[in-house]
């Protein structure tokens, strides 16, 4: 696949996709990170161990009041359902919403390329999230097999977040360069309206984390004994 490329030629590959004006090449690589994350999601859960990492993230120490289980329980399951839904969805989400958002900022700097074009830059920046679930997944497993509560295991797992904030940080510096290429301004202002954007999706993650949080209380609350 040619939107691969991207990797050791961002630059050249990203005017490619915004010359062609179409969406697709993003699509499809969103499409494929959408597919390995669900996979990932669905081992996960259907392994146990999404429940297992659940189960000790409410252990309380000794002499603490624990979650009544059959509270834990709907919680578990909610997030069982849940996190495979979200792991198919999240890329789609993100495309969208990053796509949107940087052709609407870039208007403030000038932009005049489609929006079919931003569409497939944003969507091949997304390739180094496809190889940070792959090597996340590799880690992650490998921390269960060592244990989560060893040394080595905790390293592990800051390894992974580390691994996570290094793509993030690569698919930003794609994100910015396809920009200008598909609204045909400059990094700076292509740099500008990202972090523009980063704010308007920040502040959105976070409502939905807050709206997401209410729900499962609520559905906790209802399936509490009275």
């Amino acid at each position: 696949m040619g939107v691969v490329a991207v990797i050791w030629s961002p630059v050249r590959t990203l005017r490619e996709v915004a010359g062609r004006r179409s969406a697709l090449p993003g699509f499809v690589v969103v499409a494929a990170y959408a597919a390995l994350s669900l996979a990932l999601s669905a081992a996960f859960v259907l392994g146990g161990v999404t429940r297992r990492q659940l189960e000790q993230g409410f252990e309380q120490p000794p002499g603490q009041p624990a979650l009544p289980p059959e509270i834990l329980e709907v919680v578990t399951r909610a997030t069982e359902i849940g996190t495979p839904v979200f792991a198919l969805l999240s890329p789609f989400l993100i495309w969208v919403l990053v796509s949107l958002l940087m052709q609407l900022t870039t208007r403030f700097f000038g932009g005049t390329g489609p929006l079919s074009s931003m569409f497939g830059v944003v969507g091949v920046a997304q390739v180094p999230f496809f190889m940070s679930g792959i090597l996340s997944a590799l880690l992650g497993g490998l921390q269960l097999w060592i244990g989560t509560g060893t040394q080595a295991g905790v390293a592990i797992g800051y390894l992974v977040s580390l691994v996570g904030l290094v793509f993030l940080a690569w698919y930003v510096v794609l994100v910015v360069i396809g920009a200008a290429q598909a609204r045909g301004v400059g990094y700076g202002e292509s740099a500008g309206s990202c972090a523009l954007s980063c704010v308007g999706l920040g502040i959105l993650i976070i409502l939905l984390v807050v709206v997401a949080g209410i729900g499962i209380f609520i559905v906790a609350g209802a399936a509490a004994p009275q």
